[in-house]
C-alpha cells in the first residue's frame, strides 16, 4: 500500500555544486593559460606535534595519508547527468546578491554540458595522491590534480574545498598510528625477547576501541573518517566504518566487538545483579562480558557480583571472561582499584617481564575504561599500574569516543590547496608569503627512492631524478573505459600493510626540496617581487 509522504528533509547536492560559491565563479576571471590547464596540489604544511604531545615525538614528521578514496568515489564514481546540471541551474538563480537586488549566480553550463555530451559524464580531471596509508611529510604535496582536455582548466580547481576534506582521515589516521607506536615501544620493552615483535604489536592494537560513533558530526563522519580507525586498531564499536572496510576486503576481525551491556539493560532489571547473572548464563564458553558497573556503586558490583563470577568462570573452567567497565570516576583510581581487587581475589597470574619487580596479568577479570579516554589519560592509566606491578595490555583495553575526533582539526596541519602551474608548458606559478610556511610551490615530483629517503630530500622538480617515478598514484583519470587507477582500487589488506610495516620503514623527517627547486622558487619570487614594486 502506498504512503502518504512529506517532501524529503534530507536531499542529494548535485555535484557541480560540491564547491564554494567563488569557485563556482571563477570561471570567469580565469586567464587564458589557466583555462587552458591548470594544476594545484594539496599538501600539509605543518605536523601536528602540539596537539597530541602525548603520543608525537620531537622530530618525528612522518603524517599518514588517508580519505581520497572515499572522496574519489563520491565525486566522480557517477557520471555527471544533465539533471544535475539543471538542478545546479536553477538552484543558482537569484543566487547572487548585488548592491540594486539578486540576480542569477554565474555557472559555466556549456562546460558542463560538455562533460556529459563529450565526455559521458566522466570529468575530464586526474587526480593523483599519495596511497591510502602511505606516508607524506610537511610541505609535500598529497593530492594533485590536472585537466586531461584542453580548456577545462576551470574544473580542476572546481573541487577543492571537497577533495581538502582529506585532512581528518589522515589526522586521525597519523594521530592512530603514532600512538600505536608508543604502544608498541612500550610493551617490546616490557615482554621478554623471547616474546615475538609480532604477539606485542597485536597486543599494541587490541589497546584501543572505537566508542566514538556518538560523537560523530554527522552521520557519514562514522564511515568516511572513522574506517581509518581499523588500519590501526582491530576493535570498534562504529559499525558503519567496520561494515564500509568490509565490503573493501577487511576480514571481520578488523572492526570487531564484543557482548556488552549497556546501562538501560542493567537498569531495566530491578536487581542488576540479576542482569549480570542473566548475562553471564547466556554466554557461550570463552566469551568475553563487558558489564557496565556504575549504574548504582561501581565498588559494590565489583566486589559483590563481578568478582564472583569471574571465580565462577575460573572454577568451571568456561574460560568466560569478565570485563569490569568502571565508565565514570577517576580512570586512573577506578582501574587501578579494580585490578588490585581482581590481584587480592585470586584473578591474577605472574607474567615474567624484563621489569625488576613481579608482575602479573588478568585471567578472568579484566577491565575495560571509556570514560572520556584521551592519549594522556591512557598513558597515565597504563604506566600507573605498570608501577603496581600490572601488565596493563594483559588486563584490559581502552575505549575512546570523542577524543578520535574531537582533537582533530584542519589547522593542525594547515591543509592547502594551491596552483601550481598553468597553461599548455606548464608555466609555473607559486604564492608568496612573509611566513615561509605558506609559501606554495611550483609543479614539482614526489620522490620515494631510497636515496632520496635516507637524505631526506623527497621533493624536486619533474625533469629531475628521470628514472624515479612519482610517488603520487593516480585515483581518477577520467578515462571513459577505465577512469580509475591503483590509488582507488587498492584494497584495505593493501592500505592496512602501509599504516602497519610500511610506516616503520619510513624515515621520521623528510620533505626537502632539491636545490632546483629552491632555485626556480627564488628566481619566481625576484621576479614577482620587483614587478610588484615597480607597479
Amino acid at each position: 500500500m502506498a504512503k502518504n509522504l512529506p517532501a524529503r528533509r534530507h536531499h542529494s547536492v548535485p555535484r557541480p555544486l560540491w564547491a564554494d560559491a567563488y569557485t563556482i565563479n571563477g570561471f570567469l576571471l580565469e586567464s587564458k593559460e589557466a583555462t587552458h590547464n591548470s594544476v594545484y596540489y594539496g599538501t600539509y604544511r605543518k605536523f601536528p606535534l602540539k596537539h597530541e604531545r602525548a603520543i608525537y615525538e620531537e622530530g618525528d614528521n612522518r603524517i599518514l595519508f588517508a580519505g581520497l578514496q572515499s572522496l574519489c568515489d563520491m565525486l566522480f564514481y557517477e557520471p555527471i547527468t544533465h539533471k544535475e546540471i539543471d538542478d545546479s541551474i536553477a538552484f543558482l538563480k537569484g543566487r547572487k546578491a548585488t548592491a540594486t537586488g539578486f540576480r542569477d549566480f554565474e555557472f559555466p553550463e556549456a562546460l558542463w554540458r560538455r562533460v556529459v555530451d563529450e565526455c559521458e559524464g566522466y570529468l575530464p580531471l586526474k587526480v593523483d595522491g599519495i596511497p591510502e596509508g602511505g606516508v607524506t611529510y610537511p610541505g609535500e604535496p598529497c593530492v594533485r590534480v590536472t585537466a586531461t582536455k584542453p580548456g577545462f582548466g576551470p574544473l580542476v580547481p572546481w573541487f577543492e574545498s571537497t577533495l581538502l576534506h582529506v585532512w581528518a582521515a589522515s589526522e586521525r589516521l597519523t594521530a592512530a598510528r603514532h600512538a600505536l607506536n608508543w604502544a608498541y615501544k612500550l610493551i617490546r620493552s616490557y615482554e621478554m625477547p623471547s616474546v615475538p615483535d609480532e604477539q606485542c604489536m597485536f597486543f599494541a592494537r587490541l589497546m584501543i576501541h572505537d566508542f566514538g560513533d556518538r560523537a560523530a558530526t554527522c552521520p557519514q563522519e562514522s564511515e568516511i573518517v572513522a574506517k581509518v580507525h581499523n588500519y590501526v586498531w582491530y576493535g570498534t564499536d562504529t559499525f558503519r566504518s567496520a561494515y564500509q572496510n568490509w565490503k573493501n576486503g577487511a576480514p571481520p576481525a578488523m572492526g570487531s566487538s564484543v557482548k556488552a551491556l549497556a546501562h538501560r539493560i542493567v537498569q531495566g532489571f530491578e536487581n542488576e545483579f540479576d542482569c549480570y547473572e542473566e548475562m553471564y548464563t547466556k554466554a557461550d564458553s570463552g566469551e568475553f562480558l563487558s558489564m557496565v558497573g556504575d549504574c548504582y556503586d561501581y565498588w559494590n558490583a565489583l566486589e559483590k557480583k563481578l568478582i564472583p563470577l569471574a571465580l565462577r568462570s575460573k572454577a568451571d573452567g568456561s574460560g568466560k571472561i569478565i570485563v569490569a567497565r568502571p565508565d565514570s570516576g577517576d580512570s586512573v583510581e577506578m582501574v587501578l582499584g579494580t585490578l588490585r581487587r581482581a590481584r587480592e581475589a585470586g584473578l591474577m597470574e605472574p607474567v615474567e617481564t624484563t621489569a625488576k619487580q613481579p608482575m602479573c596479568g588478568s585471567t578472568t577479570l579484566r577491565f575495560i575504561v571509556g570514560n572520556g579516554e584521551d592519549f594522556d589519560s591512557i598513558k597515565k592509566v597504563v604506566e600507573t599500574c605498570l608501577g603496581e606491578g600490572f601488565v596493563t595490555w594483559r588486563c584490559g583495553i581502552f575505549g575512546v569516543g570523542g577524543h578520535l575526533r574531537n582533537n582533530i582539526n584542519r589547522d593542525h596541519m594547515s591543509t592547502k590547496f594551491a596552483l601550481c602551474a598553468v597553461g599548455e608548458n606548464n608555466r609555473p606559478v607559486i604564492k608568496l608569503s612573509e611566513e615561509r610556511g605558506k609559501q606554495t610551490l611550483p609543479l614539482v615530483k614526489v620522490l620515494r627512492s631510497a636515496r632520496a629517503l635516507l637524505g631526506g630530500t623527497t621533493i624536486c622538480l619533474p625533469a629531475e631524478h628521470t628514472h624515479a617515478r612519482d610517488a603520487l598514484e593516480c585515483y581518477y583519470d577520467g578515462s571513459q573505459d577505465s577512469p580509475f587507477g591503483l590509488g582507488f582500487t587498492d584494497d584495505f589488506g593493501v592500505c592496512e600493510s602501509r599504516v602497519i610495516k610500511d610506516f616503520s620503514q619510513m624515515p621520521r623527517d623528510a620533505g626537502h626540496t632539491t636545490q632546483a627547486v629552491d632555485d626556480l622558487v627564488s628566481e619566481i619570487s625576484h621576479k614577482y617581487r620587483t614587478t610588484t614594486r615597480k607597479l
